[in-house]
């Protein structure tokens, strides 16, 4: 028994193949970071005294304050970018901000502020891009 395909649909087989392949060379891949969840914090952040290591993904940039949001790592690899947070944690910095879209690792300490959300920020000592 032979089976014919209409040419068309070889053609659009072998083009699936070759897209499926092609994808796969640009799979996404999150760089490895290390410290506390973003998640983990929100949900106590004022349990955390002294300096922390929070790991996350920045997801968007606020310059006019020095200030920056980041989203759960865990969050950032299953969705694969930075736009399904449901829980971010604003950092204040001095110097210059990390891009939108990077991993990084916050050393920093807890601070009341009621212009963030969840009423805290986390102060930055250090910020490394991964």
């Amino acid at each position: 028994m032979t089976i014919h395909l209409p040419r068309f649909s070889l053609i659009g087989l072998i083009f699936l193949i070759v897209f499926s392949l092609g994808t796969a060379a640009y799979a996404f891949t999150a760089p490895k970071a290390e410290g506390l969840d973003v998640d983990t914090v929100f949900s106590d952040p004022f349990a955390y005294k002294g300096e922390i290591k929070v790991r996350g993904a920045v997801a968007s940039l606020e310059p006019e304050k020095n200030r920056f949001l980041i989203i759960d790592y865990r969050e950032y690899v299953t969705c694969q970018g930075v736009a399904c947070p449901a829980k971010w944690i604003t950092v204040s910095a001095s110097g210059k901000l990390p891009e939108s879209g990077k991993v990084a690792e916050i050393k920093g300490m807890i601070e009341k502020d009621e212009s963030a959300k969840g009423g805290f920020i986390l102060k930055a000592n250090e910020v490394k891009v991964k």
